[in-house]
């Protein structure tokens, strides 16, 4: 099965901290998203103590909560599956899972090392791993993009650190640069008001 995504869109593969903010943070800019995800993310052995704001929670948790408010959007949908190839499609991209194949505008790579196999499909400029036990990073600029036009990177791969604030962080970062370019102007999802009713600061 071809799910073909209405123009623009994005196909993330890996729907960890990084992948899965940056679903949110396009929803939040009315752009859909399918997050392809095999669940091998290392948040399963997580105990989050070093979140801003937050009490400790256990990865996992704090995942699924984050996916809960991405799909609330109706923006947001997420695949489980692993990716076995990654090509073109004209001048969009392609995701194909064991199930079903994804066509989108945008490519954006947030599996960790789980992208591995398919780098040289793009021909994607490598750098050395930043952070000891990884294999390659990708060359990315401040906003993620790689040396292909139209294939982000955030997380891991992007060589940022291992830690889920971070890579949530880079996968908001990706997700303004895409917004930006689709929307023709800087876009950023502003904090607003609280609603009516909340308890007081």
């Amino acid at each position: 099965m071809t799910v073909e995504a209405s123009s623009p869109s994005v196909v993330i593969v890996g729907g960890g901290a990084a992948g899965s903010t940056c679903a949110l943070f396009l929803a939040r800019a009315g752009i859909p998203s399918t997050v392809i995800d095999d669940e091998r993310t290392v948040l399963k052995r997580a105990w989050l103590h070093n979140y801003p704001g937050a009490d400790p929670v256990l990865g996992l948790d704090w995942l699924a909560a984050l996916r809960r408010t991405a799909a609330a959007s109706g923006r947001v949908t997420f695949a489980t599956g692993k990716v076995v190839a990654l090509g073109r499609d004209g001048a969009r991209f392609a995701a194909q899972t064991d199930g079903a194949r994804v066509v989108a505008d945008t490519l954006v790579l947030a599996s960790g090392q789980g992208a591995a196999p398919f780098l040289e499909s793009f021909g994607l400029a490598t750098a050395d791993p930043v952070q000891p036990y990884v294999k390659t990073n990708l060359v990315v600029d401040r906003w993620g993009e790689t040396s292909v036009p139209g294939v982000f990177a955030c997380g891991l791969l992007a060589g940022w650190p291992s830690q889920a604030v971070i890579c949530a962080g880079s996968g908001a970062n990706v997700a303004v640069r895409i917004a930006s370019k689709a929307k023709g102007a800087f876009w950023v999802d502003h904090d607003v008001p609280p609603p009516a009713g909340a308890p007081p600061a």
